[in-house]
């Protein structure tokens, strides 16, 4: 997959610890990708409801878009019947976002995935194990 996007892309593909070079690309006015419902480990990240369940969730949305002063336009892709193509979404920038309230933001960016993830449950990256980590006290989901 890297290597396709690379060839189709004149910007080299970042790593997702690639803060940094996130940060800068976003400054530049360059659009940067990642996927804010996978499940990086505990740090900068918190438990919000993802489906009514407890999910660690990182808050890099919203601190992004506090740094860099960029935008927030989501967009959701839905296969086509056939793999005849995709059916993109592409909303308007996010409103009044980031909050004052990461912890609102993330909530927020998990209640727009949830939304998309109804109209095409089947087609939403599952095996994934979103919900892998749990709180203190809580069992084991896998």
């Amino acid at each position: 997959m890297r290597r396709e996007r690379e060839r189709q892309s004149r910007l080299k593909p970042l790593t997702r610890d690639d803060i940094r070079g996130m940060l800068r690309g976003l400054k530049q006015g360059h659009a940067v990708w990642y996927a804010p419902d996978q499940n990086y480990g505990a740090s900068n990240s918190i438990f919000v409801p993802f489906f009514g369940i407890p999910a660690l969730t990182i808050t890099a949305t919203s601190r992004l878009a506090r740094m860099s002063g960029a935008a927030v336009v989501p967009y959701f892709p839905k296969r086509l019947q056939g793999n005849t193509g995709y059916q993109v979404a592409i909303l308007p920038a996010l409103e009044n976002f980031p909050s004052d309230d990461p912890v609102a933001d993330t909530i927020r960016i998990n209640q727009l995935l949830e939304k998309y993830i109804r109209q095409a449950p089947e087609q939403y990256l599952w095996v994934h194990r979103r919900f892998k980590t749990r709180p203190t006290g809580l069992k084991a989901v896998y």
